[in-house]
């Protein structure tokens, strides 16, 4: 019975010329635009240096200096230090000797040190009152750091084209006035202001393709950090390993070279092409929902035979959702072959693995549709209407339309990017393009199995509870 199930429902889908047009059709034609439309204007922006002015507060180099004194703190020499002197101090007390020997940490500074469990904080902490006794490195280290030394810093001076020509031309200014002035003549594309590590800001006049580049750059640099900066809030015992974490989440951000297989696209406009996947993708969950409505017995005169059937309506039910993602994923294979073989675009990181990654993505369309489907005793257009919610809404949460939202939603609520699919498919493809296979990827992937799962279960669960007598 399943095999005849999935077998009719693949008859079908494949018949539909609307659903193979809206599916097929029409993302190949999108990505075709897109490719005529961006790929000449990447490849003749390509070879020029952007110049910008970039303003350093000093509040920003006192806050990397205080992060990089805390990240080479030995704490473990200090506490024994501090723990052999209170041992001596209640001996020679014990012993009725005098006891002169100097406190290893002043108790005031001793206390300030305490309170430091996280970057939060740090802010705002005065190095006068530091042990630099107790560093790891030299002092003269820390106090030599300048603006130029900031992370943001070290991967603006990475950035490079293809051919080698710097991406960022940094031009000097002697006052914001100035730097405002040469941006009004459009002599500069436009002013980067870095107050915090996380506090970069972008200030242009007028969009175009600089903008784009500066605002995509500065758009992952302050997600990596944000990350960064989550990670030692949320485990502050990596408060120590600070510059190790900067370092792999900021300092070396891999767009900004090439890498083996990892980061090889640094082209700004592929994140349109990763969307028009995660499109592709996540419109499967139209077709899986019409499959779950088409069941149901109060929506459709199948829905109530199927109902009245002595057959088992969750396994039905599957074996219609697997002919939808047997054809899903054959409409993501074409259209990621067109993409990638014909039209010559590189979304970065091995090719089976992506393909792989566009297979999983697709199955968390499927599932969301058909968990879509079976919420509630709606009708048809009401559960549609839901549908697009989630998916419109979804896209614009992950950024597919505003770029720095997905930004705000990771420092706000970075609970919300792990359970939208939108933001789940998106971080997959870039996770694989900008860090290769590795643990980011990895997570990725790990989200993407877990909401699909959940989703499949609590389909079945909610498919369980309903029948003709409760509709």
């Amino acid at each position: 019975m399943f095999g005849r199930i999935l077998l009719t429902q693949l008859k079908m889908s494949v018949r539909s010329k609307k659903y193979m047009f809206w599916t097929l059709l029409f993302p190949i034609l999108l990505g075709t635009l897109f490719y005529f439309a961006f790929s000449s204007i990447y490849s003749s922006a390509t070879s020029h240096s952007i110049p910008v002015v970039i303003e350093i507060s000093d509040d920003a180099v006192e806050e990397y200096k205080v992060m990089q004194a805390f990240s080479n703190l030995d704490k473990d020499k200090m506490t024994d230090d501090m723990e052999q002197y209170y041992t001596d101090k209640a001996t020679a007390e014990a012993m009725g000797e005098s006891f002169n020997k100097d406190i290893p940490v002043d108790e005031d500074i001793l206390d300030e040190m305490e309170k430091m469990h996280s970057y939060d904080d740090m802010m705002g902490y005065n190095l006068d009152m530091f042990p630099y006794e107790y560093l790891t490195i030299d002092k003269t280290e820390i106090d030599s750091i300048d603006s130029q030394d900031l992370p943001f810093m070290e991967v603006i001076k990475a950035l490079e084209f293809e051919d080698g020509t710097k991406m960022i031309e940094q031009v000097e200014c002697s006052s914001h006035e100035e730097a405002e002035k040469i941006l009004e003549d459009g002599d500069i594309a436009g002013i980067i202001t870095v107050n915090s590590l996380k506090d970069v800001t972008l200030l242009t006049n007028g969009n175009g393709v600089n903008h784009s580049i500066l605002s995509n750059i500065i758009s992952k640099y302050r997600l990596e950090v944000s990350k960064s900066i989550d990670q030692i809030n949320e485990e502050p015992e990596n408060l120590e390993q600070f510059d190790a974490i900067m370092d792999e989440n900021a300092k070396s951000l891999e767009f900004v070279e090439a890498k083996g297989m990892a980061g090889e696209n640094k082209d700004p406009f592929i994140a349109y092409f990763y969307n028009l996947i995660a499109m592709v993708c996540i419109m499967g969950s139209v077709a899986s929902l019409n499959t779950v409505i088409s069941n149901q017995a109060n929506q459709t005169t199948t829905g109530i035979r199927m109902d009245c059937s002595p057959a088992v309506k969750v396994v039905c039910e599957l074996a219609q959702l697997a002919a939808v993602l047997i054809i899903q994923i054959a409409i993501a294979t074409i259209t990621l072959t067109y993409l990638m073989f014909l039209l010559k675009l590189k979304f970065g990181g091995d090719i089976p693995i992506i393909y792989l990654t566009t297979y999983l993505a697709t199955l968390i369309g499927v599932t969301l549709g058909f968990l879509v489907g079976h919420i509630g005793k709606w009708n048809a257009d009401k559960k549609e209407s839901l549908l697009m919610v989630v998916i419109l809404g979804g896209g614009f949460m992950s950024g597919l339309m505003m770029q720095d939202m997905k930004i705000i939603i990771e420092q706000k609520a970075p609970w919300f990017n792990r359970i939208n699919p939108s933001a789940v498919i998106t971080d997959a493809f870039y996770s694989l393009n900008i860090f290769g296979i590795g643990p980011r990827y990895y997570r990725s992937i790990m989200y993407m199995v877990i909401l699909s799962s959940v989703m499949l279960i609590t389909g079945c669960l909610l498919s369980r509870k309903s029948s003709y007598k409760s509709l």
